[in-house]
């Protein structure tokens, strides 16, 4: 049974340290590991479950510097996993929405990302996939990449 991990926090020293590092491949034995399926439960409850709705979560916001991440599809209401994405915009279309995030509590700025994104990833199965997302799933989807490269909303907002 998925259990609920903690979400690290910027206005921790020692957890904001942890956030700020940059997360590792995952290769595909490990991704087929029961251990590692048990945590991919395990980080989807996290979601699910956190004390303010969630759009989306990364490995490093539980404290595992693992290149993962999952995202709730505006479209379709369902959550997808990715697993050591690769992120590139489809055009240079730009937008800024306003963003928060749960390892940053009561922030909220906006941020200018790519408006059309094509991810290239892994899902649980270890099957590659290629996707392209738009708009706010666009936005969400590299809100979640920044995490897995030790980077925060905060550290882009537009002045």
């Amino acid at each position: 049974m998925a259990k609920v991990l903690k979400i690290l926090t910027n206005d921790n020293p020692k957890e904001d340290k942890v956030l700020r590092e940059k997360s590792e491949y995952v290769p595909v034995e490990e991704i087929k590991s029961k251990e590692f399926q048990d945590y991919l439960d395990d980080l989807l409850e996290t979601a699910k479950k956190s004390k303010i709705p969630a759009a989306g979560i990364a490995s490093p916001q539980v404290g595992v510097l693992k290149r993962v991440f999952y995202t709730l599809n505006y479209d379709t209401n369902e959550w997808q996993e990715f697993i050591n994405p690769e992120i590139e915009p489809t055009n240079l279309a730009k937008t800024s929405i306003e963003e928060e995030c749960l390892s940053v509590p009561g922030k909220i700025g906006k941020v200018l990302r790519y408006a059309n994104i094509k991810i290239k990833f892994m899902d649980r199965n270890g099957e590659k996939k290629c996707i392209k997302y738009t708009g706010l799933n666009a936005v969400t989807l590299q809100h979640e990449n920044d995490h897995l490269d030790g980077i925060l909303f905060i550290d882009k907002i537009i002045k």
